[in-house]
C-alpha cells in the first residue's frame, strides 16, 4: 500500500474516532451539573487532568443548546476581567470607562451561553481576585453579562495542575464544588464515540422528581 492510500486509510480512522453520539444513561455527577447550570449557579468540577470534565461540558452545551465560550483563566490578566482602561476624548470629565473582552461582548449580544472558565487553579492570586466580581456579579468592567449566561469553571488539585496555585477562600466560596471522577465504563464508552446524555429532571405534580424513561406521573425516587 502506497504512502498516500496509508494516510487516506489514517485519515479515514480518524474521522470515524472524532464522531460522538449519546444515550440515555443515569450519570449522577452530570445530573448535578446539569441541575446546578439550570438553576443558574457557578459550579467549579474539580477533577484530576484528562478525566472527561471539558468533554462532559461541551455535550452539556449541546444538550442545553447553549452556546459555549471557553476562556483560560491562568492566561488572562487581570485587566481582562476587571475591564481594560480605554482613554475617551475627555477623561477630565468623563472617567476612564474599562472595556470588556471580546468574548463578553460576545456573550451579550447572544443573551445566553455557558461560559467555561477552564484551568481556574493555575490563576494566579491577581487574576483570581479580578475573577470575584464576574462570578458573583456577572460584571466585566461596563458590562452586564445576561441573565441567560451561566459559569461553569475547572481545576486541577494543587498537586496535579501544571504551576497551580490555592483557591483563594473568597472565590471558592462562590461556586458549587463538584468533586469530578471518572467512571471507567463510561471512559470506555465514550472512547468508542458514545456518551451519556445530560437530562434535567422533570417534576411530579405532587413535586417529586422524574426521569426521562420513567413512567408518567411516576417518581423515582418513591
Amino acid at each position: 500500500m502506497s504512502s498516500t492510500a496509508q494516510l487516506t486509510v489514517a485519515g479515514h480512522l480518524l474521522a470515524l474516532l472524532s464522531e460522538s453520539a449519546t444515550e440515555p444513561r443515569q450519570d449522577l455527577q452530570v445530573e448535578a451539573l446539569t441541575l446546578a447550570v439550570a438553576a443558574d449557579l457557578p459550579v467549579l468540577l474539580w477533577g484530576e487532568p484528562g478525566i472527561g470534565k471539558t468533554a462532559a461540558l461541551n455535550q452539556l452545551a449541546v444538550e442545553l443548546d447553549l452556546p459555549l465560550t471557553t476562556v483560560i483563566a491562568s492566561v488572562h490578566e487581570p485587566s481582562d476581567f476587571s475591564g481594560l482602561p480605554v482613554i475617551g476624548a475627555d477623561p477630565a470629565t468623563q472617567g476612564v470607562p474599562l472595556a470588556p473582552p471580546d468574548w463578553a461582548v460576545r456573550l451579550v449580544r447572544q443573551g445566553r451561553g455557558l461560559l467555561f472558565l477552564d484551568e481556574l487553579s493555575t490563576a494566579p492570586p491577581a487574576v483570581q481576585a479580578a475573577l470575584l466580581r464576574l462570578v458573583l456579579e456577572r460584571r466585566i468592567g461596563s458590562l452586564q453579562l445576561p441573565p441567560g449566561v451561566r459559569i461553569v469553571a475547572a481545576a486541577n488539585p494543587r498537586a496535579s495542575a501544571a504551576d497551580g496555585w490555592e483557591l483563594s477562600a473568597p472565590l471558592a466560596n462562590r461556586f458549587v464544588h463538584l468533586d469530578w471522577v471518572h467512571d471507567p465504563e463510561v471512559v470506555v464508552r465514550g472512547l468508542g464515540g458514545v456518551w451519556p446524555r445530560a437530562e434535567l429532571p422533570g417534576w411530579t405534580p405532587n413535586g417529586c422528581p422524574t426521569r426521562s424513561g420513567s413512567p408518567a406521573g411516576r417518581c423515582a425516587i418513591c
